[in-house]
């Protein structure tokens, strides 16, 4: 007998390790498996947007802590010894087995907070079976989690009503704010909530909810949680009526943190107050252009300092059953129109190609397959720098773009962050300064932000401006950097570039009711660009201050265009109405340790010639390469009376005039002069003189340009035209195609032809024997006029 006993308790030594492993994974790993809400927080914690659970729940993710008042009230209400029990109350249970034999049906569970968390846990039917299974599992959860964390676990999954799922989704939908935020009264009905969850709807048992929650209000009372002020208020409050909807001021950001992360929670960068400040400002021009069919409208606003983003209007509206209005505008590729200008502005400026006054030739310009065009469908001759980016002239810049070089601009905008101009630098060609390029207003208005950034770290000691300059806006507040990739150095472009194309875009022409503004207190200084695609698809407008970026997108989502998709009258009032909302700001100091001094010529705007008479002094970018001295002034011999020019074979030298001229070439000066009345033409050659400089240019066509000959809309083979320009438009011009006398013409210079297939050359000679010659190549037919 002893014997047998023996091996009976050798057996049950043997059967304690199986039992130790069984308890120890009674558990699984993750207790709840369940679908969560998809919510976005602001940088200071509260809710911006919700997107229900997919099983329809409105269930938030567990936070890290409990709100002190819940935690208090639903200690009291359902275990008082909830920080002294290992997960089960023996003395709960057996009072809850008394009362269950005395009633002959179950009346209370005895369930301490730990167990319950088990049973939503797992659902299980409410037996007794079951009840020994709940405890020991509770026991097991007390070993895994410390209180603090099973509390939380309880607050966010107990039932508050309907598909109201925990305690954070309960205040949102009843109170409509977070339940840190909540009242003794408030806090103590969602304590009461979870025993008896049907008690929330609205006209059903409210009489018995409101008794429930003032018999907790009085226990709190009691045991001195809340004095009798704070009781007697509490107990006036009234119960709330039919639940809330959730926030819903930033969803397109929602959608896309999700979609890009996979998460069900974000504490995003945004400021709350200037989140719904700018949904309204967005809303309301949406209610106007949508009468002439203009459906979208995104902003962006970015602080500087941090690159935090503070506001994020993904789109117009969320309204799924509207065309596009689901779509994130702020993320998707669109036709960049001008907005690329600045950068290859500043760029020139670091590479010695551009000074800030320096004159851009503005002339009628060909390539083989491209023939650029103004807005206005005019050119100025010749234009200050400045003045070409603040009136986004499309000529000067192309010819810009093709002086500094397609290769290296399109490596610019990848150093930059533009990470949507993915094809070869050939697949945009001239076209990429124009908007042959996508972008996104993202990544835009990240890299006019990270240019403000950069400026300001380099005036500035401050710890607070980051020096990573060169990246995209921040979205999340854990991230660091959005993506390691995407982070750039802030020597991409030099300090004083881009405060010369900050300067240079604050004299951009403002919307009429802008019109003054620096004439205001309120009014201030603001650098902006906007932007136009081909076809009027998308209007942009971006503009840069020391604190903010404010970036604008207008149009439809579905590329359609309309007429008043229009960069300076669509998007910039969007754009001027954000900034009427934000805090009004100083500029931005001029990096003068980034610059030097020099003579620069007033006139043309190069570095001073020996020739320029008058120059002045300008702080101009600290750069290794030569910038170029001025090629307009030159120094011309005068006769006596200083009405002819003269030279040493026909005029006695002791008699000259030397004097300094501005002189540009011929095709510049001849539309320069018709835009500037002070422009004085060289005086002519005294009669008996030959003139010794070149006096005729050819405007159309270029030299080896290939040409087709357009057709009429009657299906005849139409006409080239050929232009030119002489130092005298009174000359008379005689023009031979191959040698052959084609005509004359004066004043007005233009020729038609219609010449064959093949090479040709067009010659042009003048009274006094000056000429100009080109070679084109005819390509025969081309498209209707």
């Amino acid at each position: 007998m002893i014997k047998a006993f023996n091996i009976r308790k050798k057996h049950l030594w043997a059967l304690l390790p199986i039992l130790l492993i069984g308890y120890y994974f009674c558990l699984p790993q993750q207790l709840f498996d369940e679908p969560y809400s998809k919510i976005i927080n602001s940088q200071d914690g509260q809710l911006l947007s919700a997107h229900i659970a997919k099983d329809g729940q409105w269930r938030f993710e567990a936070g890290d802590s409990v709100p002190d008042k819940f935690r208090q009230a639903i200690i009291l209400f359902e275990d008082e010894y909830f920080y002294y029990h290992p997960g089960f109350n023996p003395v709960s249970l057996l009072r809850a087995t008394w009362q269950n034999l005395r009633a002959g049906e179950v009346k209370s569970g005895g369930s301490t907070l730990t167990m319950q968390v088990i049973r939503m846990a797992f659902d299980r039917d409410r037996t007794l079976w079951n009840k020994l299974i709940e405890t020991i599992q509770a026991t097991r959860l007390e070993c895994r989690y410390s209180k603090k964390e099973i509390l939380a676990l309880y607050a966010a999954h107990a039932p508050f009503g309907g598909n109201v799922v925990g305690i954070e989704a309960a205040a949102w939908r009843y109170f409509g704010r977070s339940a840190y935020n909540l009242s003794w009264s408030e806090s103590a009905l969602l304590a009461v909530l979870p025993n008896a969850p049907a008690l929330i709807h609205p006209g059903r048992n409210r009489e018995v909810l409101l008794n429930k929650r003032n018999r907790l209000l009085s226990k709190l009372l009691d045991n001195s949680v809340i004095d009798s002020t704070e009781y007697l208020l509490a107990c006036d409050e009234p119960l709330p009526d039919k639940p809330l909807a959730l926030p819903h001021e930033a969803p397109h950001l929602l959608n896309t943190l999700c979609y890009r992360y996979g998460q069900s929670s974000f504490r995003s960068t945004l400021d709350q107050q200037i989140q719904k400040t700018s949904n309204q400002i967005v809303e309301n021009f949406y209610s106007i252009y949508r009468h002439n069919e203009i459906h979208n409208l995104a902003a962006i606003v970015i602080d500087n300092k941090s690159g935090d983003v503070l506001a994020y209007v993904g789109n117009s509206s969320f309204n799924t059953s509207i065309s596009g209005h689901d779509v994130d505008i702020i993320q998707a590729q669109r036709s960049s129109g001008s907005t690329l200008k600045p950068f290859l502005y500043a760029a020139a400026l670091d590479d010695g190609q551009l000074l800030p006054h320096m004159l851009m030739a503005d002339i009628p310009t060909y390539y083989s397959d491209f023939s650029p065009k103004n807005y206005s469908r005019q050119f100025d001759g010749a234009v200050p720098a400045h003045t070409a980016l603040s009136r986004s002239l499309n000529v000067p810049f192309v010819r810009l773009q093709k002086e500094y070089g397609t290769d290296k601009f399109h490596d610019l905008l990848k150093k930059l962050g533009i990470t949507t101009i993915n094809k070869a630098p050939s697949h945009y060609g001239l076209s990429l300064i124009l908007g042959g390029a996508e972008t996104t207003l993202y990544e835009l208005s990240s890299v006019y932000s990270s240019m403000a950034r950069s400026l300001l770290t380099y005036t500035s000691e401050s710890s607070q401006y980051n020096t990573s300059a060169f990246r995209l806006a921040r979205l999340r507040t854990k991230e660091k950097h959005p993506d390691n990739a995407y982070s750039f150095q802030p020597t991409v472009l030099s300090a004083s570039s881009i405060y010369y194309t900050f300067e240079a875009l604050t004299n951009v022409q403002r919307p009429e009711e802008e019109t003054g503004w620096e004439n205001f207190s309120s009014g201030r200084k603001i650098a902006w660009k906007t932007g136009t695609s081909f076809g009027f698809r998308d209007a942009w407008a971006v503009g840069v201050t020391p604190e903010y970026t404010v970036g604008v997108w207008v149009g439809n989502a579905s590329g359609e265009g309309r007429p008043g998709i229009i960069g300076g009258s669509a998007a910039a009032p969007v754009m001027f109405e954000l900034y009427r909302h934000l805090p009004a700001t100083s500029w931005f100091m001029a990096p003068y340790d980034d610059m030097h001094a020099a003579l620069v010529c007033k006139q043309s705007g190069y570095k001073a010639s020996q020739h320029c008479a008058d120059v002045d002094t300008m702080y101009l970018p600290a750069i290794e390469h030569q910038v170029p001295v001025c090629p307009y002034h030159h120094l011309v011999h005068l006769s006596a009376d200083e009405k002819y020019r003269v030279n040493a074979d026909c005029y006695p030298p002791h008699l000259m005039q030397h004097k300094s001229w501005f002189v540009l070439p011929p095709m510049m000066a001849w539309y320069y002069q018709s835009r500037n009345p002070l422009y004085k033409p060289l005086p002519p050659f005294k009669s008996d003189c030959h003139e010794q400089q070149h006096a005729i240019d050819i405007i159309y066509p270029r030299n080896n340009a290939q040409l087709y000959a357009p057709l009429e809309l009657d299906g005849q083979l139409g006409r080239i035209i050929c232009k030119a320009t002489h130092r005298k438009p009174s000359s008379r011009l005689f023009w031979h195609l191959d040698n052959e006398y084609i005509g004359e013409t004066q004043f007005h210079h233009q020729v038609a032809i219609v010449p064959d297939k093949g090479w040709h050359n067009l010659l042009i000679t003048d009274e006094e024997g000056n000429s100009s010659i080109v070679r084109f190549e005819s390509m025969g037919k081309g498209q209707h006029q």
